[in-house]
């Protein structure tokens, strides 16, 4: 990797200067093509530390980087250091692209490590919803990171299938009950309105007839419905997520938890730590970071020592994970979680997991705009939109994808239905894929000139050598973004790639009489549409061969 080549010949230099390596110095990208290849900020680092001039201590490194082959360093300014590399660097990097194809930039950094990804996790009590649904793509992405990086993934949805807000399903369907009676009910305070609770009321209904008719206790047909709706409502969700070509391996479930013991279990050994305490009759998670129990959401088992709560069950959730041999857990939530996620932290601690163990990434919320109109809501639901309502718009699932995953996760997200739609070069998706297309129709009319020597010297355009250096900045982004979590770099290099690729075939003719200089080209086209399907596959979207 070439970036890995430039910061190895930096840690040399230092080290036969005998100055100490900075734990953190930067190697980029200058703000200019014209001034280098790469930048880097270790010597005004170096002289911050040192208390010494940073032009003498570039000046000195500079020297030194300039011995080493393939390497041509200046300063710049007051010690930034820029640095030019010998094009070959490149070409050897272009030959590994069209040899190892869709395998280009796949390590083994997680090699024999386990990751549980938990991602969408729908509220089973209706559709999976706009807000939930934007966990689906970054969720499949960064399972697909993962697993070019070597780990052995487990993607995994969690249900949050019990307690209050399942018992307000089972009385809002019992509310149709006694309207199709005849009677005149009363909609239950804070029940489930919208057409899919009346839909699903008629689907159990129909099937379930005459054990309705059976049943005359009240409580035990609000179960009933609570316990068939949650049924058929998970399957729903599982028909609305697979839209987008999802699919868990597991899918986890809050009773089942409580049922297999788990809570139980972990609130016992929490106990045994010293991390439990009994306040208003209720059993808390006493935190070091909350001594007086402020905190009300760390409540385990409520007051009538039977119930637990979604805080005790999910850390029940993560021991399971952690107990099945999985490295690392990683979970994505909406941002309304974030109170959650110091109370998690420390109870997995007090468990004696260390913190890096699980990772959690919080993600914002989702707004759904017909090009300048707000669109709220939803017929189906009655408030909000769904995964479902977006599709059947016209959206594609690759444009829904693309959008969802192009937003910085921790900034709010207004969903274009017009741009998503779109089929022109204003949609990103849409010109990303075109460009993977012309380049197979390119390759496609190649196929009987016949096999001719590649010398990618002949490769000397500003634009050839533009597309080039970015070709190869592939394997490092898997890296970057394995340590980062800015999943959002991947669709953004896809289109950078894309314009790339497209300025070049506007200026550079591919197929010419020239046989040489076509080869050539057609060879960093091929490694082009290589790094295109490789970056989309990893974002879970197609790389069509025709539009």
């Amino acid at each position: 990797m070439i970036k890995q080549f430039v910061k190895d010949s930096i840690s040399k230099v230092l080290e036969k200067l005998g100055l100490d390596q900075p734990v953190l110095f930067d190697v980029d990208s200058p703000p200019k093509p014209k001034m280098g290849d790469f930048a880097t900020n270790v010597a005004m680092v170096l002289s911050h530390e040192k208390k010494q001039n940073p032009k003498e201590l570039a000046e000195k490194i500079v020297a030194e980087l300039n011995n080493i082959e393939k390497i041509d360093a200046t300063i710049a300014g007051p010690g930034f250091i820029n640095i030019r590399l010998d094009n070959s660097l490149y070409i050897d990097e272009i030959k590994n692209i069209l040899s190892q194809k869709e395998n280009y930039g796949k390590q083994e950094i997680g090699k024999g490590r386990k990751v549980s990804i938990d991602y969408v996790s729908p509220n089973p009590t209706g559709p999976v919803h706009i807000g939930n649904a934007r966990g689906g793509p970054i969720g499949e992405a960064f399972a697909n990171l993962f697993e070019w990086m070597g780990f052995d993934v487990s993607r995994d949805l969690y249900l949050n299938d019990t307690g209050v807000q399942t018992i307000k399903l089972g009385e809002s369907l019992y509310y149709y009950l006694e309207k199709s009676l005849g009677n005149d009910p009363e909609f239950p305070e804070n029940g489930y309105r919208g057409e899919y609770i009346k839909d699903l009321f008629g689907v159990i209904q129909k099937k379930h007839k005459d054990k309705l008719h059976e049943m005359k206790d009240k409580t035990e047909i609000i179960e009933f419905f609570r316990v068939t709706g949650l049924g058929v409502l998970v399957e729903q969700n599982k028909y609305e997520i697979g839209l987008l070509g999802i699919n868990f391996k597991n899918w986890y479930s809050q009773t089942t938890i409580q049922k297999e013991g788990k809570t139980e279990e972990i609130i016992s050994k929490l106990e045994e730590s010293g991390h439990v305490e009994k306040s208003e009759g209720a059993t808390w998670f006493k935190s070091p970071n909350d001594p007086d129990l402020k905190d009300r959401e760390s409540v385990l088992k409520k007051s009538d020592g039977e119930t637990y709560t979604y805080f005790a069950d999910d850390i029940a959730f993560h021991m399971k994970r952690f107990d099945q041999g999985y490295d690392m857990i990683l979970d994505l939530w909406g941002a309304n979680h974030h109170g959650h996620v110091p109370r998690m932290k420390a109870a997995l601690k007090a468990l004696g997991i260390d913190e890096d163990r699980n990772k959690i990434i919080l993600y914002q919320f989702v707004r759904v705009k017909d090009g300048g109109k707000l669109i709220t809501m939803s017929k189906r639901t009655g408030d909000f939109i769904t995964l479902q309502d977006v599709l059947e718009m016209g959206v594609k699932p690759d444009a829904f994808k693309y959008f969802i995953l192009s937003q910085n996760l921790n900034t709010p997200l207004d969903f274009d239905i017009k741009l998503a739609k779109d089929t022109s070069e204003k949609n990103p998706v849409f010109y990303i894929q075109y460009a993977h297309a012309r380049i197979c129709s390119i390759l496609k009319k190649s196929e009987d000139r016949g096999e001719t020597e590649i010398d990618f010297k002949l490769l000397t355009d500003p634009r050839e050598l533009a597309l080039i250096r970015e070709l190869t900045k592939f394997p490092e982004l898997l890296t970057e973004i394995n340590d980062s979590f800015q999943i959002q770099a991947f669709p953004h290099f896809a289109h950078k790639i894309a314009t790339l690729f497209h300025d070049f075939y506007a200026n550079c003719q591919v197929l010419s009489d020239d046989k040489e200089l076509s080869s050539a080209r057609l060879a960093l086209a091929s490694s082009c549409k290589f790094v295109l399907k490789n970056v989309l596959a990893v974002c879970d979207i197609t790389a069509p061969e025709a539009m």
